[in-house]
């Protein structure tokens, strides 16, 4: 009887184990995404004057604070603490559009990405070892 209640924890412990990497490979795609797009958009905006330049910082505006969103969510679902460093660094991205100088977030932007890439990293090996990837 014991061993049966084991077993069942080690099952339920690896099923828990496969759904937090689901949601965190997923989502660490999406930031991803989020964050290079952010980047790209920073260095043209970066380049503009004008109107031109203030529609820019308010589209990267925008997207940075959907990308920190998608950051909250998924150490939310997951449950994972570095989800909170990575919406840091946004933050410290969006100090710079704020401040008129979005060139200057590729740097935050970076570690971000960094980051995120290691959780996806992490996510996709319990996903292979359980040969769901």
């Amino acid at each position: 009887m014991v061993k049966d209640n084991r077993a069942r924890e080690r099952q339920g412990d690896r099923t828990g184990d496969i759904k937090r990497a689901v949601s965190a490979y997923a989502q660490s795609e999406k930031v991803k995404s989020g964050l290079i797009w952010i980047c790209q958009i920073a260095d043209q905006v970066a380049a503009m004057e004008g109107p031109g330049r203030q529609q820019g910082v308010l589209l990267l505006q925008t997207l940075a604070h959907m990308v920190a969103d998608e950051s909250d969510l998924a150490g939310s679902v997951t449950n994972d603490r570095r989800w909170h460093e990575i919406g840091q660094k946004i933050n410290m991205a969006l100090v710079m559009i704020n401040s008129g100088v979005p060139q200057e977030t590729t740097f935050h932007l970076t570690q971000a990405l960094t980051r995120v890439t290691r959780i996806g990293g992490q996510a996709a090996a319990v996903l292979k070892e359980n040969n769901l990837f």
